[in-house]
């Protein structure tokens, strides 16, 4: 009977093929292929586990960012610093009367209050020549900075 021919493969759950001549062909292995095409894909836990692993890693790159972006900040502020410094020195030379002193530099771009100060020492090896020292400080994100420049000028 063709039902009970049926009924066995279905319990078995092996595969079979007829041919052009009704002759019936069982398919070795059939069940392992059928394994195999259910396994193809990725199951929920996996989708999980890489979107865990992505996201981690996403936050890595966000905080590597941060840095970077802290780091910039402070390599533009202390070249501010240091440009103000040498700026400072360039006028000291120029002025006629040498003297200690202290001023302000406000960087509005970023909020940014630089103090510069100098000081001037003769007390050097030679009579006409006079040391001076300009020292620029501000208030960083974690600490204070500062920068120093010395040079020595003749007197005039």
């Amino acid at each position: 009977d063709h039902r009970d021919l049926h009924y066995p493969l279905r319990r078995q759950r092996q595969m079979c093929i007829r041919d052009s001549n009704m002759q019936l062909y069982y398919i070795k292995g059939a069940r392992e292929m059928m394994k195999s095409k259910k396994s193809k894909g990725m199951s929920m836990l996996e989708v999980t586990i890489a979107l865990f692993v992505l996201a981690v890693g996403l936050l890595g790159l966000a905080g590597l960012h941060l840095v970077a972006m802290q780091s910039d900040s402070l390599g533009q502020q202390a070249t501010l610093a240091s440009n103000l410094a040498k700026n400072k020195l360039a006028e000291l030379q120029e002025a006629e009367q040498l003297t200690d002193g202290v001023d302000q530099y406000v960087d509005k771009d970023n909020g940014v209050t630089y103090t510069r100060q100098w000081m001037v020492q003769s007390d050097v090896s030679q009579e006409d020549m006079m040391a001076v020292r300009v020292q620029v400080s501000w208030q960083g994100s974690i600490v204070d900075r500062c920068i120093t420049v010395s040079t020595v000028i003749k007197r005039t």
